[in-house]
């Protein structure tokens, strides 16, 4: 047996059994407001934007509004949007790099902080979430929850091996307060309601 197979066999004889010490439920405190007003209200707040659609609007034709230049490359992981390129014709991360828009559907947003989350079940492909330059997220108003306490009891935080929380696109600001949106990932985030 290698040193390597005798450390991990003392770490798995003396791991504690996680059934008999269960994690406490989180502490569900007074924001109960998961409302679609406040969600959006949120995002704004953190750079990101609500897609402008008519009521009766295609989505294919909001998002060319929201993306006018020709010859992009536009990813749909969506029934509801036709891209240019499949997800099955972007078989490694590598491949994703070129992606100009990614249209996929969150499982779910969180109003307090205007975050989407996103999993291996969602993008199929976890690098295009930061390899995109620009992210149109699906939402159900019916699927956003109040705050981070009551995201955590989703089954999605439990179920799923990958997970991230979008809230706008990236940013980083220096040490004068220059803000720089799209420095480590999306450059826009937006997000378009609709039922699913």
């Amino acid at each position: 047996m290698s040193a390597r197979d005798t450390i991990l066999a003392a770490l798995r004889r003396n791991s504690p059994d996680p059934a008999a010490h269960p994690l406490p439920d989180p502490a569900l405190l007074g924001e109960s407001d998961a409302s679609p007003e406040r969600f959006s209200a949120s995002l704004t707040q953190m750079g990101g934007t609500m897609l402008d659609r008519g009521p009766d609007e295609p989505l294919d034709q909001a998002i060319a509004r929201r993306f006018p230049k020709p010859g992009l490359m536009i990813c749909s992981l969506v029934p509801e949007a036709t891209g240019t390129v499949r997800i099955e014709d972007l078989p490694t991360p590598q491949a994703a790099e070129p992606v100009d828009v990614t249209i996929v559907r969150a499982a779910f947003g969180i109003a307090e902080t205007g975050s989407i989350f996103l999993s291996e079940a969602q993008l199929h492909l976890n690098a295009l979430a930061h390899l995109t330059q620009h992210m149109v997220v699906l939402l159900d108003p019916a699927q956003i929850t109040a705050s981070m306490h009551t995201a955590y009891l989703r089954p999605e935080f439990h179920t799923a091996r990958y997970g991230v929380l979008m809230s706008g696109p990236s940013a980083t600001a220096d040490i004068q307060g220059v803000l720089i949106r799209g420095a480590q990932g999306v450059r826009s985030l937006s997000v378009c309601f609709l039922p699913e």
